[in-house]
């Protein structure tokens, strides 16, 4: 077997452009419960190279097996080098090899360098808001130094020259090379395009499933998550994460239709009845222990009654049809007044604690009181999401282009067909599609926005007012047009930058514990269980509308 892999990648390395005089290869191999140790070669032809790579892949038998030929290389000054890391605008989007000298005695790939952190972004660095200004971290640099070369860092740093070298990956996967990304940002992880999408989503929704799965601990609360680099587990809970994550565990089940499997999400719905729920005068409130005292989220509320409704409509189990009903009249008595505005955190006594916390709070709220509604078929219910979603309206919320305020405009169109709620779902949509086209990072909860707001354009679509013209101002045939592309593109960026695959995780610290999860590149590969329910909502409700 590893014979005929190896004839296949020399055919393969032999296609490769190399710019340089004098060929490198590079191997990494891991067994998965450690980082991949990286040996490489230097020879004056690839056939050198070759001869090399074929002793060590005959010797190799491990999980994960990559080969990396060196593509280009330029020269920099140590001042020219922490130039261009400056100037990288994101944290972990450097993806270049750099050698401490000309020969390659001492040199890191790409992934090396960000799977072990061997540079860093400034103290004063805020994910999202800042320049990441990066610079050599140098205990990591030593700690990985002495590790793989067993030498001090100070004898491999005399020369002032450095060597800034691109590549051309392979990984081995089931008996074939798969041939990695050289696009830009993209370097070194597996290639998508529109044709690969279908197999890409459909095995990235069953594999993230998985993951989110193990995540659940014996006693039904969830393993909160990761930062991988470390193998750090991230700590502290919440609990609109923890019923937001069951709620897209159920959807993920349902769409690949597993149903042994579903007795662990009723676990972990039961963890969240018996730890986070408290009664008080016949209506249900969840509770969370913070630093500030208990809180009584608007958020968690809503989760927990969308994640017990979403249960329910799967199994036809009832078990937790009256919490729903008092969840959702905890909502009524005590997060919504009488003009409809929402109180967002309350304190342990049920007062005001925080009037407003995050604008996802609100969608949320109305799209789980709609899921109840389905449900109770209380006319309450209804009448109460139609408060809330009136003030949404006449405050334009829409300013927000919030995806849960598109999911809410989706849900009540199914009950009232009012032109007004259209335009608010138009608008939540359509007014932020540059940025949401233009954004470099996975970004998940725009691809769940845009797909909400598609199968929103498919009713307006059916509509009078849209027939007799009346929706021209905000939207064109042409928009409807463009808002699909942009959802295509949006999900090659999830499955791009936003899927763990192994040719990334075996240069994690424990690549077996994360591989296949969902992760955030620029906020230190962090994994956790909100980052898997995004990714999960947004994928499942593509593949569904595209695909099925």
């Amino acid at each position: 077997m590893k014979e005929v892999s190896i004839e296949k990648l020399a055919k393969q390395l032999k296609l490769v452009s190399i710019e340089t005089k004098q060929k490198h290869l590079f191997l990494s191999v891991s067994n998965g419960k450690e980082r991949a140790k990286v040996k490489n070669v230097r020879g004056e032809t690839l056939d050198d190279c070759l001869d090399w790579l074929n002793q060590k892949l005959v010797k190799a038998d491990a999980a994960h097996i990559r080969v990396d030929a060196v593509t280009h290389i330029e020269e920099y000054s140590y001042a020219d080098l922490m130039k261009r890391l400056s100037l990288v605008q994101r944290n972990n989007y450097f993806r270049t090899g750099i050698a401490f000298d000309r020969k390659f005695r001492t040199a890191f790939l790409g992934e090396e360098i960000v799977g072990s952190a061997l540079i860093r972004p400034s103290k004063n660095h805020k994910v999202g808001f800042n320049n990441p200004e990066l610079s050599i971290n140098m205990p990591n640099l030593e700690s990985y130094v002495q590790r793989k070369y067993n030498a001090p860092l100070k004898d491999k740093l005399k020369q002032k020259t450095f060597y800034l070298f691109t590549t051309q990956g392979f990984y081995f996967e089931a008996g074939e090379w798969i041939k990695l990304s050289t696009k830009r940002d993209q370097e070194g992880i597996r290639e998508t395009n529109f044709g690969l999408l279908p197999k890409q989503i459909d095995h990235a929704i069953e594999y993230g499933e998985d993951f989110l799965y193990r995540q659940i601990k014996d006693s039904g609360q969830f393993i909160y998550g990761y930062y991988p680099t470390y193998d750090y587990e991230i700590t502290g809970y919440n609990s609109v994460r923890h019923f937001s994550s069951v709620y897209a565990l159920l959807e993920a089940q349902e769409y690949l239709g597993k149903t042994e499997e579903l007795k662990r999400s009723e676990q972990t719905l039961d963890w969240g009845v018996k730890h986070l729920l408290m009664e008080k005068d016949g209506a249900q409130y969840v509770q969370e222990e913070m630093r500030s005292g208990i809180s009584i989220k608007l958020g968690a509320q809503a989760l927990a009654i969308l994640a017990m409704a979403k249960f329910q409509t799967i199994t036809g189990n009832d078990k937790y049809q009256s919490i729903i009903n008092q969840l959702i009249q905890g909502i009524d008595d005590q997060f919504v007044n009488e003009e409809g505005e929402t109180t967002h955190i309350l304190d342990e006594q049920l007062e005001t604690k925080k009037k407003f916390n995050i604008i996802y709070y609100d969608g949320e709220a109305v799209f789980s009181i709609l899921r109840g509604y389905a449900i109770t078929k209380d006319e309450r219910h209804l009448q109460l999401a139609k408060k809330l979603f009136d003030r949404f309206v006449e405050k334009k919320y829409e300013r927000y282009h919030d995806h849960w305020l598109s999911y809410a405009t989706n849900e009540i169109l199914l009950y009232l067909n009012d032109k007004k709620y259209y335009e608010f779902g138009l608008k939540n949509a359509f007014e932020n599609m540059n940025f949401i086209e233009f954004r470099d990072t996975a970004y998940p909860t725009l691809l769940e926005l845009l797909m909400a707001a598609i199968k929103m354009t498919d009713k307006v679509k059916e509509t009078s007012y849209f027939k007799q013209g009346e929706f021209t101002q905000f939207v064109s045939k042409i928009d409807f047009w463009r808002l699909r592309q942009v959802a295509v593109k949006r999900a090659e960026i999830e499955i791009e930058k936003g899927v763990m695959f192994p040719e990334m995780a075996m240069f994690m610290k424990r690549p077996e514990r994360i591989v296949h999860g969902f992760y955030t590149r620029h906020d230190k590969f962090r994994m956790r269980i909100d980052d898997q329910e995004h990714f999960l909502s947004g994928l499942i409700n593509f593949f569904d509308y595209f695909y099925k």
